[in-house]
């Protein structure tokens, strides 16, 4: 077992071991638990000879390893974890979509700029090749950062700390299958927590979704239409959100919805269902259970 993994797993335990021990308790194991997943960061990249592989579900109710190579973010080195975080169970049980008021957005202008069977090879095989990686820490593909906060799923509970302090500010528990909670699949910002709920399989009614939640205030802001999210991720750009949703006998699209209100705006044809989507030099990266696509964006004025 290697550095990095013999530590998240003494992490965890403790994390089991503080349960019900008081705030206190509470906070020492959010602190160790963020030192282990790489709020200092240099234990986190993965072995080349010994990296864990991710498994995503295809289309056909298969698996398939879609490791990428991880890339270490750029952070202060980590401070004893000093705020109690804040932890919540988000209500988004909803019969439907739930719509909010909010500014009207322009889609983004995408076109399929090449489409190429990828003969059911792995995700990592592609990106590999195109210089590309996920913003992913270490090989478990269970922890993740954007510019702000890093990001860490342990069991059913997602963890999130700010980069730099170190702080473990919320904890926050929501429905949503196994099989999807790891990967880049939260984003934070101005206390408006964005996420998805997923089921896998067929269309099912009151799955498949985005939502947008206010932590602050524990209030669901907005719920997207059914079957628009089974992605493994989804990447915001400016008031854009893109992800995809699809399955076997089922249409498969890249879609597009309004981060301010939930509504989808523009849908992309695919002939598979998108599961990883990586932006680069103005261009999207999607790859999918046989094609790989690489998609132009002509992006809004206002972006």
């Amino acid at each position: 077992m290697n550095k990095r993994k013999g530590a998240l797993f003494l992490a965890l335990c403790l994390l089991l071991a503080g349960c019900g021990q008081g705030a206190g308790a509470e906070t020492n194991v959010e602190t160790e638990i963020a030192e282990s997943i790489g709020i200092q960061n240099e234990s986190a990249m993965p072995d080349t000879e010994d990296a864990d592989a991710k498994d995503s579900v295809s289309e056909t109710g298969e698996t398939q390893n879609t490791k990428t190579t991880a890339q270490e973010p750029e952070t202060e080195a980590a401070v004893e974890n000093t705020t109690e975080p804040k932890y919540l169970t988000l209500d988004i049980s909803t019969m439907g979509e739930i719509l909010a008021d909010g500014d009207a957005v322009d889609p983004i202008g995408l076109t399929i700029l090449s489409e190429e069977e990828n003969g059911v090879s792995w995700a990592n095989d592609w990106y590999d090749s195109e210089n590309l990686s996920l913003p992913m820490i270490g090989t478990d593909w269970n922890s993740f950062y954007d510019d702000h906060y890093q990001y860490q799923w342990v069991d059913n509970e997602l963890y999130i700390y700010e980069t730099g302090t170190g702080n473990c500010i919320y904890v926050l528990d929501y429905p949503t299958d196994q099989w999807y909670i790891n990967g880049n699949n939260a984003y934070l910002e101005d206390g408006i927590f964005y996420g998805a709920s997923v089921r896998n399989g067929y269309a099912q009614s009151n799955t498949c979704f985005m939502f947008a939640y206010d932590l602050e205030n524990d209030k669901l802001l907005w719920r997207s239409a059914d079957q628009t999210y089974n992605s493994m991720n989804f990447v915001v750009k400016g008031d854009v959100i893109l992800c995809g949703y699809g399955f076997t006998a089922e249409p498969d699209y890249l879609y597009q919805i309004n981060r301010n209100t939930g509504e989808v705006i523009d849908r992309l044809s695919l002939k598979k269902a998108p599961d990883l989507i990586i932006e680069q030099d103005g261009k999207l990266y999607v790859h999918t259970y046989s094609y790989n696509y690489v998609i132009g964006m002509d992006v809004p004025n206002e972006f």
